[in-house]
């Protein structure tokens, strides 16, 4: 059976890409592939992490070795040019774009004073330019911006085969240059619970925000809708990250409107007694495994129309889709949801029938199967 390497630059749950991993590890595994793992660094729950695979080491340790005993090495997140090319002169190396990092140096694929979202192909002097406006960080520098993202963005380029979630991230490498048929999708696979959570509680209704906390995940724009909301209910915010503080801040008006209850190690708990899940990202969220996860427990959803959210988020059948950063809009969506318990899960329950259908265990067996079958067709 074949041989799997996945590469990344944690070992820890992070965000989703790091639950993507996991996750198809163990699918893969329990159908017979081996799946071993290279990282950089350790993050939080990084023994948990590593157990979804059959052996783990460093990118470091497996370039020392240098040999080839894969079928294929993918590149989920690694930001070290010369690892790229250590590990793609090994053997055949495929790049799985789970979000903007590699064509954009702000990694976020919006403008940094308007915040609307960009369309623009990777231009190395303008999206260099336009990345010094980032806040400060460690790596915000004139070399990390300019010749050092371009020459790891040359790397993975070269790689020559990509993986995708969505359509709507295929179409996003097409404008960066890559050939279409270069582009493979392959839909994740969504564990669909045996229980259906019941969303009716002892007092006020609960909606919920799960992810990292960062500006691009535009909890903040929750934040300002949470103003406008006329229905009694509490906004449960799950997740860490640098915006967290600044969150914090933000919500001390809204009092015992809004709890944060930090990371969860178990996401799926945070959908039991939850009317609706709010989606208010900011960013071209390439696909949002959030939004599935909450409709296979039978949760609906209210989101703003951005990225690969209409894959699930059907407006007025699973959820409700409201114009991108209109706050005003997503208040009146959670109030909907809030006001018409009877329709919000008539919605939650659609919206398990259409994970059950789209995002199954098949579905990406099939579709990695196939991709590592193209070797034999080149």
């Amino acid at each position: 059976m074949p041989r799997i390497r996945f590469v990344n630059q944690y070992a820890g749950i992070i965000g989703g890409i790091e639950r993507y991993m996991e996750r198809t590890a163990l699918l893969l595994r329990r159908n017979g592939f081996t799946v071993d793992c290279c990282y950089a660094e350790k993050t939080q729950d990084s023994e948990r992490f590593l157990a979804a695979f059959d052996q783990a080491e460093t990118i470091a340790e497996a370039i020392r070795r240098s040999g080839n005993e894969y079928d294929l090495t993918v590149l989920h997140k690694v930001r070290d040019a010369e690892a790229v090319r250590a590990l793609r002169n090994a053997g055949r190396t495929a790049v799985f774009i789970h979000d903007h990092e590699y064509y954009c140096p702000r990694r976020a694929y919006y403008y940094p004073v308007t915040r609307k979202n960009c369309s623009r192909a990777y231009c190395e002097f303008i999206c260099g330019c336009c990345a010094m406006l980032r806040r400060p960080a460690p790596d915000n520098t004139f070399r990390a911006n300019f010749s050092g993202f371009a020459e790891l963005w040359r790397e993975i380029r070269a790689c020559g085969e990509f993986i995708v979630l969505s359509g709507f991230m295929r179409n996003i490498l097409v404008r960066q240059g890559i050939p279409a048929e270069k582009i493979t999708l392959i839909p994740p696979a969504i564990t669909i619970p045996d229980e259906v959570f019941s969303a009716e509680t002892d007092g006020v209704p609960h909606i919920l925000a799960i992810g990292q906390l960062i500006r691009g995940k535009g909890v903040d724009q929750l934040l300002a809708a949470m103003h406008s909301v006329k229905t009694p209910c509490v906004l449960d915010v799950i997740g860490t990250g640098n915006d967290e503080a600044y969150l914090k801040q933000l919500a001390e008006p809204l009092g015992k409107k809004v709890v944060f209850h930090g990371y969860s190690p178990n996401p799926d708990d945070a959908f039991r007694g939850i009317r609706a899940v709010v989606l208010p990202w900011r960013w071209q969220e390439p696909f949002g495994l959030v939004g599935p996860e909450a409709l296979a427990h039978g949760v609906p959803l209210a989101g703003f129309d951005v990225g690969a959210v209409r894959d699930y988020l059907i407006d007025g059948q699973t959820g409700i889709l409201v114009p991108p950063g209109d706050t005003d809009a997503l208040a009146q969506a959670i109030d909907r949801l809030l006001n018409a318990p009877d329709e919000a899960r008539a919605m939650g329950l659609r919206g398990r029938e259409l994970v059950s259908a789209r995002f199954t265990d098949d579905v990406l067996l099939h579709g990695w199967q196939a991709f590592l079958n193209k070797k034999q067709d080149a």
